[in-house]
């Protein structure tokens, strides 16, 4: 058993249109955990699958800003774009500008009309309406509610078809440590996460006998839960049948794509506790990443 620490990242988008492959390569992997199958041009064709197979959801996270004179002939364009629930604009300097996503241009077939007018983010013109992708290591209790903000676009590491029991996870369930555990783990920091049969036998025991500290029964459930699943795994059940023994402390990886609107939703909520007390593991990375939006500028 794996202990991590949640935290919190911004990914930046890089520029040009490969830019955009590479952000949705980089979402996309986040799902199986195949980033190690990422390569110097791997990201082109990894969208192009996606579009293929039609599996745009991932589509989603990468952004797109569009600067488009007012001089276009092509009308239809520029409606579909502004009647676009998933695409903001704005019209400055006598241009449309518009933020929005590989999917919207795909689905709605415009993506070679929307080429000569690509552009990356700029600050006169479109300020106001910044995607912005962040990825998330936390529990997937957490992420449960994380993605009750559907507005967002989302990738998360799929229980379904990742196997703890291989290499590339260290043959081990990672647990992503609650608040209230944080508070005495430093006191058990020299714990063997393999537990010879004695010791493991002497935490059972406790735990039924009902002697057991609230560490303890936090520690000894989780490990339980990674023995079962690894059973069952070795007894040839599928990673997608194994899950349900996993608990929800389990970790996770989670990546969300919104808009600098949608993200002031979401600290309101998550991190500022505006509407009703947010929970403590949530705020533990939803905090800190509201600190690094403040200061990076992006909301005040």
């Amino acid at each position: 058993m794996k202990i991590i620490e949640p935290k919190v990242e911004i990914w930046e988008q890089p520029k040009g249109i490969e830019g955009i492959y590479k952000q949705i390569e980089r979402a996309g992997r986040v799902c199986y955990k195949s980033e190690d199958h990422t390569t110097e041009d791997s990201a082109k064709p990894f969208v192009e699958r996606m579009i293929t197979s039609k599996h745009y959801a991932m589509l989603e996270h990468g952004s797109v800003y569009l600067s488009i004179p007012d001089t276009i002939n092509n009308k239809y364009l520029i409606q579909v774009l502004i009647y676009n629930k998933f695409t903001h604009s704005r019209i400055i300097n006598r241009h449309y500008n518009f933020s929005t996503n590989l999917r919207v241009l795909v689905e709605k077939d415009i993506l070679d009309a929307c080429r000569p007018y690509m552009c990356d983010f700029n600050e006169e013109f479109h300020y106001y309406d910044r995607r912005v992708t962040v990825h998330f290591t936390t529990q997937i209790a957490v992420s449960r509610e994380a993605n009750r903000h559907r507005v967002n676009s989302m990738a998360e590491q799929s229980t379904r078809y990742c196997n703890y029991s291989k290499d590339k996870f260290n043959n081990s369930i990672a647990i992503n440590v609650p608040e209230w555990v944080k508070n005495i783990f430093n006191e058990h920091t020299d714990d063997n996460y393999g537990l010879d049969y004695n010791t493991f036998m002497k935490f059972a025991n406790a735990v039924y006998e009902g002697t057991a500290t609230d560490y303890e029964n936090w520690f000894f459930a989780n490990l339980v839960a990674e023995k079962a699943y690894m059973n069952l795994i070795k007894n040839k059940r599928q990673p997608q049948e194994a899950r349900v023994v996993l608990p929800l402390d389990t970790n996770t990886e989670l990546v969300h794509t919104a808009f600098i609107s949608d993200w002031k939703h979401f600290f309101d909520l998550r991190a500022l506790s505006k509407t009703g007390k947010a929970h403590p593991d949530m705020v533990a990375v939803a905090k800190p990443l509201y600190e690094e939006f403040k200061k990076r500028g992006y909301i005040k």
